[in-house]
């Protein structure tokens, strides 16, 4: 039995992003891409999305192990960590920038780690700012 996931897009416009995302442990633990920025919308321009940067985000995680939020690269870089019931709110300077490390692909996942216990569940929405560099 895998695990139970519900990923989707909200919300796609030209600047902003908003992802919804939830998972029912199986006790296996997974990885789900929660932001395919090949996938989103163009702008105006008919520019293509290169990367997003973490706005806000909101979770309620009952995960043992935390959730965590990787940009896609190479070797995937940790971002975000997230573990019981917050938000977060990066607004202010303009949201966390994606540090685009060796090979990165613009694109964000979401990792439950192997170590969950089966019936562990976690709910994580976030907003995002589309880049057009």
């Amino acid at each position: 039995m895998a695990d139970t996931v519900l990923n989707e897009t909200v919300f796609d416009g030209d600047k902003k992003l908003i992802t919804q995302y939830n998972v029912v442990s199986d006790g296996t633990g997974n990885t789900t891409k929660i932001v395919d920025v090949s996938a989103l919308n163009t702008n105006k321009q008919g520019e293509a999305c290169t990367t997003v940067r973490l706005n806000k985000v909101s979770c309620n995680v009952s995960a043992t192990p935390a959730i965590r939020m990787l940009w896609d690269a190479t070797t995937d870089v940790v971002f975000q960590t997230l573990q019981g019931e917050m938000e977060y709110d990066y607004s202010s300077f303009g949201g966390l920038k994606n540090t685009e490390a060796t090979g990165f692909t613009g694109d964000v996942i979401i990792n439950l780690p192997s170590t969950a216990v089966t019936g562990d569940t976690g709910t994580i929405v976030c907003e995002w700012i589309k880049n057009y560099d």
